[in-house]
């Protein structure tokens, strides 16, 4: 069995965003919205997941990624602060209370109907 620090947890959702970057090469790489756990984002906002390739740090704010050489002690912060955008709802709109009432309010509109036909 591996390291706890090590698991990995994919992201919740990834939607494409229209907004691209184009690299000094002249190649054009699309972004994506990325949603994360509230675990996983106390991970990158603490130092244990380097934002740039999401490996997972035994350490927090090692000097420089191992895996990508990202240097996360000098700019993963501020990279966070800039590009984190907070809560984001995934799911229904409607609370379980809305649900169940609405439940109750279709079943007596087709007991309605059936005792219209």
């Amino acid at each position: 069995m591996g390291e706890r620090w090590r698991t990995w947890e994919e992201p919740l959702d990834i939607e494409p965003i229209n907004q691209a970057t184009e690299l000094a090469d002249g190649r054009v790489l699309g972004e994506n919205q990325i949603t994360w756990s509230a675990e996983q984002i106390e991970r990158f906002r603490s130092g244990y997941k380097c934002l740039n390739c999401l490996e997972p740090q035994e350490q927090a704010w090692p000097e420089h990624c191992p895996v990508c050489g990202y240097p996360m002690r000098t700019h993963q912060a501020e990279f966070f602060a800039r590009e984190y955008t907070g809560v984001v709802h995934l799911g229904p709109t409607t609370t379980l209370e809305e649900e169940r009432a609405g439940i109750v309010e279709r079943a007596v509109k087709e007991e309605e109907a059936r005792g219209n036909r």
